[in-house]
């Protein structure tokens, strides 16, 4: 075989696996460029509040409620059976479930649960603990639902 046909298999290959690599190395570029912008995207401090009176208050059932797992990402639905509530000390017959999450701006926040035998629910979502950005009150012993796309933050 001449030398220069073997050279030129040689170039082909090293051309072709050059290709690979740069291709390579672009997908996994592309990859930590998504990682580092999920995890400095805009995310809320979300508090979801399940609030009982009248009725049954010592527990809210089949509770759901959207949370990310980390900033960035799309929220997943949490659920769990039964959720026992707090006492308000404030309010005679009324109880009260809440859990702190995070969501990712500008994506779904949600909660859901069904009061216990006679009671009515309220819920809420709360930003940061404190701005109420969603809340509904249900019939007494039905499911209640609230929904809302949290806000983008301020440009600065």
């Amino acid at each position: 075989m001449s030398s220069t046909k073997t050279g030129h298999r040689v170039f082909k290959s090293a051309a072709i696996g050059g290709a690979a690599l740069a291709f390579a190395i672009g997908a996994t570029g592309c990859s930590a460029v998504q990682d580092f912008q999920k995890s400095t995207s805009d995310a809320w401090s979300v508090t979801y509040e399940v609030s009982v009176t009248g009725g049954d208050t010592k527990t809210v059932n089949d509770v759901k409620y959207l949370e990310a797992e980390k900033r960035g990402e799309d929220s997943v639905e949490k659920t769990s059976v039964s959720e026992t509530t707090t006492p308000d000390k404030k309010a005679k017959g009324a109880a009260a479930w809440s859990v702190e999450s995070i969501v990712t701006a500008e994506k779904k926040a949600a909660v859901s649960a069904t009061p216990g035998k006679g009671a009515t629910a309220t819920c809420k979502i709360l930003l940061d603990g404190v701005k109420e950005i969603a809340s509904n009150t249900g019939a007494p012993g039905e499911r209640v639902d609230c929904s809302v796309d949290t806000p983008a933050f301020a440009k600065k």
